[in-house]
């Protein structure tokens, strides 16, 4: 069970948890027992509602109490990292475990970035070759991410570092999106690490329901 944390603010977040970058968000939010509501804005099938919240169009953004909004999933995170204290930070205060952390993190979100691009070329019957190089950086994403899960690894076990937030969530959105990838063929550790989480609230309550 997860604590709840008294942080004096209420928070919106915005944006469907298809969107991975939104999911992370969700999920660091839940991990930390910070309660939210949420509008599950697609910003691809409404966007001029989307650009309402963000004049770019895009999910997710967190509106704070005060109405202030902070867009771009990194940037929240960071936020809530603030927020939460060392105690229940989500990244490592300094040094090599840091950087680590953030690295893989970054890697995670570069994947799912590529998988929305392999997707959406593929589904307009574009570029063969293009969607082949997609698919070339999403698996070696993947198998970056595959060697730091699982025992000795910073992704995997608890609490929740972003890192282990970032990796499953762009499992998950590679499973989803281009199974033929066969993700957890290409990342055998990370898969088991999604597996023993699949329960947990954090990702559960967040995993993309089909239509």
């Amino acid at each position: 069970m997860y604590i709840q944390l008294s942080l004096g603010f209420n928070m919106l977040l915005i944006g469907t948890y298809h969107s991975p970058f939104a999911r992370r968000v969700a999920v660091a939010l839940i991990s930390r027992g910070i309660p939210y509501e949420h509008d599950a804005l697609n910003g691809y099938t409404d966007p001029l509602r989307a650009r309402s919240f963000n004049p770019v169009g895009k999910v997710p953004v967190l509106v704070l109490d005060q109405g202030e909004s902070l867009i771009d999933s990194a940037a929240i995170l960071d936020h809530l990292n603030e927020r939460v204290g060392p105690k229940s930070a989500l990244v490592p205060p300094s040094g090599a475990d840091r950087r680590a952390v953030l690295r893989l993190a970054a890697t995670a979100a570069a994947v799912c970035e590529r998988c929305t691009a392999s997707f959406s070329e593929g589904v307009r019957g574009g570029d063969k070759a293009l969607v082949d190089s997609y698919n070339l950086a999403i698996r070696g994403g993947l198998q970056s991410l595959d060697a730091a899960s699982g025992a000795g690894g910073l992704i995997g076990g608890k609490p929740l570092s972003i890192a282990t937030i970032s990796a499953i969530v762009a499992f998950d959105y590679v499973a989803l999106s281009l199974p033929e990838l066969e993700p957890a063929r290409i990342a055998p550790s990370l898969a088991r690490v999604a597996s023993a989480l699949a329960d947990d609230p954090a990702f559960r309550d967040t995993y993309p329901k089909t239509a």
